[in-house]
């Protein structure tokens, strides 16, 4: 079995090569060329899963990876790629294997490890919010409309209470 230890001292980690190194030689597959074969879209995939979840990594600097070894990806792929990997592993096992070979221990307490959770739920429950279609057609006011675009919007809640009121 593989084993990360994921420090917060920053010359302990474990660098992207090593890993995607370790992926290529158990998936035999190679993955920084521009291929869209099936077990080089998968592995990928855990890749940008593993770089993001256990590394931490931003999606721009998982891109810039793969860019520096020269594979063509933007952080919109590496998002796609990460978000993809759920159903990949579960029709392909062999990924969900690799993926368990690779052990992350953390130096964070169990509390600190709680808040994170917290964190990226609280996180994940405003990234739904603001991919309501309302929040993308007030975002998309021009500023110097805002204050008619609430005036307007303030006007019609009055108007839904006196309608209810009546």
């Amino acid at each position: 079995m593989l084993h990360f230890t994921q420090t917060t001292n920053r010359m302990n980690r474990h660098r992207p090569i090593d890993i995607a190194d370790k992926i290529m030689e158990l998936l035999d597959v190679y993955l920084f060329r521009n291929s869209r074969k099936k077990n080089v879209v998968e592995a990928r995939a855990l890749l940008s899963y593993i770089l993001r979840d256990k590394l931490n990594m931003r999606w721009t600097n998982i891109a810039l990876f793969y860019e520096k070894n020269g594979k063509r990806m933007t952080h919109a792929n590496v998002i796609n790629a990460y978000k993809q990997y759920k159903e990949y592993k579960r029709t392909n096992k062999k990924l969900q294997e690799v993926e368990n070979m690779f052990t992350f221990i953390s130096d964070l307490s169990y509390d600190e490890i709680d808040r994170l959770h917290y964190l990226e739920k609280k996180c994940e429950l405003c990234e739904e919010k603001l991919n309501n279609s309302l929040y993308k057609i007030i975002q998309d006011i021009p500023a110097d409309k805002l204050l008619e675009a609430k005036s307007k919007i303030l006007l019609l809640k009055k108007s839904w209470d006196w309608k209810k009121n009546q």
